[in-house]
């Protein structure tokens, strides 16, 4: 497989410093000329330098990646919904940058107070994270998704990959360190009101570099659209961007957790997807209805991004693309978990 021989390349170059193309011909048992063809693909993406003969690392420009990560690359499921071409041109091809997190939910009969301890009726253990969200509701629309995402190698590292590499996402990219812990959220919700508390520890989410989003560009640049949140390091995240904007693949961002960084960003999205909160932080407009959530994506608009699209919760949502406002009502759902009932649909909107 070849990006398995590329996870190999570096491995061996990053261990030698440089190779010849007949000792990676015989260490990886393959023609010179398919040696010659990755050394090209890997130059091509900035990984490497190419050399009469051979190639060498740049370690300056590829510190973390060559020193300090262990690089894993799964391919996975690719039998599974197998798509048809003219299926890919309806559907498409999703990437997804973002966070892997292992969710811990304790449900309460009501939010403790400061100081308090309650006994929980049940517990979960499951997988979350807003990355790994939009990258299931991507693959459960019968998109081909990418999902590129970093985990430590902790007691939940084994878990995140199986749940990955078992789910409907067709392919990803785990990247894996030693210096911070896999992701996790501590979640209480109340059975009453289904309010809840979150507390997220990021870990390796923020750790996630932007050489390990270079080496993806052949997947980025294969997508036709891109998702992405700010639940991982901004450095990737603008390496991804400036990938996306140079092969004019359209990007969608929701700026949760809130941070200014999205303001950043804004002229470089195509679609913004705040809720509420994030969209009166935004705007400087208290979004409580219908209207006031009209005056915030004007403003939101005007700072630079193409669509923005304001999520109200059971009041639905608004979309604006500087020419005229689009409606979706909130559709009744059964749900299942609070905590990870967010997820953005944009489908069936109509004028309003």
């Amino acid at each position: 497989m070849k990006a398995e021989r590329h996870k190999k390349i570096i491995n061996f170059l990053k261990n030698a410093g440089s190779a010849k193309v007949s000792v990676l011909s015989k260490e990886l048992n393959v023609t010179k000329e398919t040696i010659r063809a990755d050394l090209n693909s890997l130059a091509k993406k900035g990984i490497i330098n190419r050399c009469h003969g051979g190639a060498f690392i740049e370690f300056e420009s590829l510190d973390k990646v060559a020193k300090k990560e262990i690089i894993q690359f799964l391919e996975c499921n690719d039998s599974l919904n197998e798509i048809t071409n003219k299926d890919d041109s309806v559907n498409g091809k999703v990437c997804v940058l973002g966070s892997f997190n292992v969710d811990m939910i304790s449900y309460l009969p009501r939010l403790p107070e400061a100081g308090e301890s309650l006994l929980s009726n049940k517990f979960i253990f499951s997988p979350g994270g807003k990355g790994c969200n939009q990258a299931l509701a991507a693959s459960y629309s019968d998109s081909q998704v990418h999902f590129i995402t970093k985990i430590g190698t902790d007691q939940f590292s084994d878990y995140a990959v199986n749940f990955i590499s078992s789910s409907k996402i067709k392919t990803s990219t785990i990247y894996q360190t030693e210096k911070f812990q896999t992701g996790t959220a501590s979640i209480f919700v109340s059975e009453n009101s289904g309010e809840n508390i979150i507390s997220i520890y990021p870990g390796s989410n923020m750790d996630i570099s932007a050489d390990e989003v270079k080496i993806q560009k052949d997947k980025i640049i294969n997508s036709n659209i891109i998702l992405l949140q700010l639940e991982t390091n901004i450095e990737a995240l603008r390496e991804i961007i400036s990938i996306g904007n140079e092969y004019n693949i359209p990007i969608i961002l929701n700026p949760a957790p809130y941070s200014d960084i999205a303001i950043e960003l804004l002229e470089k999205v195509d679609i913004l997807t705040p809720n509420e909160t994030e969209a009166s932080l935004l705007s400087g407009v208290n979004v409580v209805d219908m209207e006031s959530a009209k005056k915030a994506a004007d403003v939101i608009y005007h700072k630079g991004v193409k669509k923005v699209v304001i999520t109200l919760g059971s009041k639905g949502s608004i979309a604006y693309d500087g020419n005229k406002f689009i409606y979706s009502p909130a559709y009744t759902a059964v749900v299942k978990n609070t905590a990870g009932a967010g997820m953005l649909s944009m489908a069936h909107w109509r004028p309003h």
